[in-house]
């Protein structure tokens, strides 16, 4: 492997991952100029924008400004890296780089640097840095370095037989992603995955990871930072689905999490395990089935914590499948079992025209019920009149509806996750006491606001959009 010494060019591409980076809002992506530097059999690509007047790094600089302890450790750490080598970024790196650095892994997973120099002394300089020698050649007016001549002679002959952005997968996996980022990758899996195999054949190991491919961006954006990663698999990622649960959870909701559309994957899961097996032992311990649980989870679900009692937030989960019927059965015959198993005794009480049912269990009430098209089953007292009531709702909350938006959160998902971290710090200090979150840590995280990520797509390609928002 290619490196300098103290590899630097990988503390390069880290630090500047760990600032951040500046972006539009924009999510419509294109394939980058860069991409014909990778030939059409490339195996992984990486291009990093390392232009300090560029929007992304006064972006980035910004946002690193709000966390000062933050910004003096990750900036003092990498400055140091670099003194131990006598160099200074300024002066050493940045002419060496020019605006943009590009990795190309070969299909003979060789790793070729491209850049276009300001200072071809200072670039010649930083080589001089190397554990190893490298070589170096001009191709398509940007400097190469490889490991040796063979791997940089290999990978012209494979730039002559075609390149990267004449790939159609490739095309698709950029365009699916904001354009203006910083980082921005891609790695073709496939391949990867028949390499492995054939690394293992003798041995009889074979190795299915099951994707295409995958790519990702980072971007920084006024109030955040947003992350987008796409992958594709051969035989689908599920389908999407209307969040209709979620209309329904309290606003003072710390955290919750979206699913539906799973019935594919949980196909999938079928076909990879001895389901008659773990159905048996499933069974035997809890008394219910792995048809009956893959029943229940087939639907849209729902899960989602609240501050509860001193020393236990308040869980609560919501299951809307196909058969509610059959879902609550496996429900309640797990409610009973593990109250045969603890000698205690699952209880109904009527509350309206709701029967519920209430198994406690060392000091702990779980209660569940069946709705009209879904189970709930919760640990708060009033868990299940909340999520029926006309009280507030998560979804009027301006910090949620603001987090959605920046990842384009619609009526139909694959699944999101969201994270209320201003509420969350609160809820873990009320339950493991005011030490449990540090004072460092607490610093940053006060400057946090939300974290959302979703799921989105169409066939077999999903998209993954995740916005950190921070408070001004």
């Amino acid at each position: 492997m290619m490196r300098l010494r103290a590899p630097l060019v990988l503390v390069v591409v880290l630090a500047l991952v760990a600032t951040g980076c500046g972006a539009s809002t924009e999510r419509t992506g294109s394939v980058p100029e860069s991409a014909a530097l990778a030939p059409s059999d490339a195996v992984g690509f990486v291009t990093v924008v390392t232009d300090e007047s560029s929007e992304q790094w006064a972006k980035a600089d910004r946002l690193l400004g709000l966390f000062p302890d933050a910004r003096v450790e990750v900036l003092g750490a990498f400055r140091t890296e670099l003194a131990q080598e006598d160099l200074t970024w300024k002066d050493d790196v940045a002419p060496a780089l020019g605006d943009e650095l590009v990795v190309v892994v070969t299909a003979a997973h060789k790793p070729i640097l491209l850049v276009q120099p300001e200072s071809a002394d200072a670039l010649a300089a930083l080589i001089a840095q190397s554990d190893d020698p490298l070589v170096q050649g001009n191709v398509n007016d940007w400097t190469a370095l490889a490991e040796t001549q063979a791997d940089l002679a290999a990978y012209r002959a494979a730039l002559g037989r075609g390149t990267l952005d004449g790939v159609e997968s490739f095309s698709d996996a950029m365009t699916g992603l904001p354009e203006d980022a910083l980082v921005r990758a891609w790695v073709d899996f496939d391949s990867l995955a028949r390499d492995i195999a054939a690394a293992f054949e003798q041995s009889g190991v074979k190795d299915e990871l099951g994707v295409d491919w995958l790519a990702t961006a980072v971007t920084a954006e006024d109030d955040g930072v947003h992350l987008a990663v796409g992958v594709r698999t051969p035989d689908g990622n599920g389908s999407s689905y209307e969040p209709e649960l979620f209309d329904q959870v309290p606003a003072d909701a710390v955290a919750a999490l979206s699913f539906g559309g799973t019935q594919g994957a949980l196909d999938r899961v079928e076909g990879a395990v001895d389901v008659g097996a773990v159905s048996s032992a499933l069974e035997d311990a809890v008394g219910v089935s792995l048809d009956g649980v893959l029943d229940a989870l087939s639907g849209e679900g729902l899960l989602y914590v609240r501050e509860g009692s001193k020393d236990l937030p308040e869980m609560t989960v919501v299951l809307a499948p196909p058969d509610t019927s059959k879902a609550f059965e496996t429900v309640d015959k797990l409610a009973r079992s593990l109250a045969e198993q603890g000698g205690a005794e699952v209880r109904t009480r009527i509350e309206g025209a709701l029967t519920l049912y209430e198994l406690t269990a060392e000091g702990v009430t779980v209660t569940y019920a069946r709705l009209d098209d879904s189970v709930i089953v919760t640990t708060g007292p009033s868990g299940i009149a909340d999520f029926l009531g006309d009280g507030p709702k998560l979804v009027d909350d301006g910090a949620f509806t603001s987090a959605a938006e920046r990842v384009e959160l619609g009526d139909r998902t694959r699944g999101f996750a969201y994270v209320d971290i201003d509420g969350l710090v609160p809820l873990i200090e009320s339950l493991a006491g005011p030490e449990a979150v540090p004072a460092e840590a607490k610093d940053v995280l006060g400057t946090l606001d939300s974290l959302i990520l979703q799921g989105s797509g169409d066939g077999d390609t999903t998209t993954l959009s995740g916005f950190l928002r921070v408070t001004r």
